[in-house]
């Protein structure tokens, strides 16, 4: 089967870092294309492509994906000898239970703490909604943590979509200075996941700071 031809939309510092990994992990081919989410004019472009005007997306061929659930679970089966989902049916499950949480839980608080005005106009609201979403990210970033005890990868043991997409928050954790030193099996996961040369590669273009150590 001829592999499909890849496209990857991205923006840097947004969670389009998770499948920018996970496609560096996959070996496949394919070409990043930056989208300038800040630029109103670069947006309305954009829009003409991807209605929601939102970041990741991935054109195969000639069709289009959205949302990093749906990429990641798409890599992963394009290239199932890198192993971006464990071969257990069950495992497999945990994945996608665990990118699913991401998606719907952990990202809100992430962006409810950077972002508040993407939740109300009303600024008088900003600073609590700041408040309330550092605290429920932190709480979350503690959960992962918790779930990386004892273990080198969150599913199975090998890296997989679900790493792909905890480290999307574990950047923000660093770049939000949130205590992501008193994590240690997090931060483990971070470096460990760092070293690797299609994560740096990701990473660079996403423009993700370097990890402490």
């Amino acid at each position: 089967m001829t592999a499909p031809r890849l496209t990857f939309y991205y923006t840097p510092t947004t969670c389009s870092l998770a499948s920018h990994v996970a496609l560096e992990e996959s070996g496949l081919a394919f070409e990043a294309s930056r989208i300038r989410l800040h630029d109103p004019e670069s947006v309305e472009i954009w829009r003409r492509t991807n209605p929601t005007g939102g970041v990741p997306a991935l054109m195969s061929d000639e069709r289009l994906l959205t949302e990093n659930v749906a990429i990641l679970n798409y890599v992963a089966h394009l290239a199932p000898d890198a192993g971006l989902l464990p071969d257990d049916a069950f495992e497999q499950a945990k994945a996608l239970s665990l990118t699913a949480w991401f998606a719907s839980t952990v990202h809100i608080t992430g962006r409810m703490a950077r972002a508040p005005f993407r939740f109300t106009s009303d600024r008088a609201a900003h600073e609590p909604l700041t408040l309330e979403g550092r605290r429920r990210f932190e709480a979350n970033l503690r959960r992962v943590d918790g779930l990386l005890a004892g273990r080198d990868w969150l599913v199975g043991d090998r890296l997989s979509v679900a790493d792909a997409y905890a480290l999307v928050f574990y950047a923000w954790g660093v770049v939000g200075d949130y205590p992501m030193a008193e994590l240690s099996h997090y931060s483990a996961l971070a470096r460990r996941m760092a070293e690797r040369p299609g994560v740096q590669r990701a990473m660079a273009r996403e423009k993700t700071p370097p990890f402490p150590s």
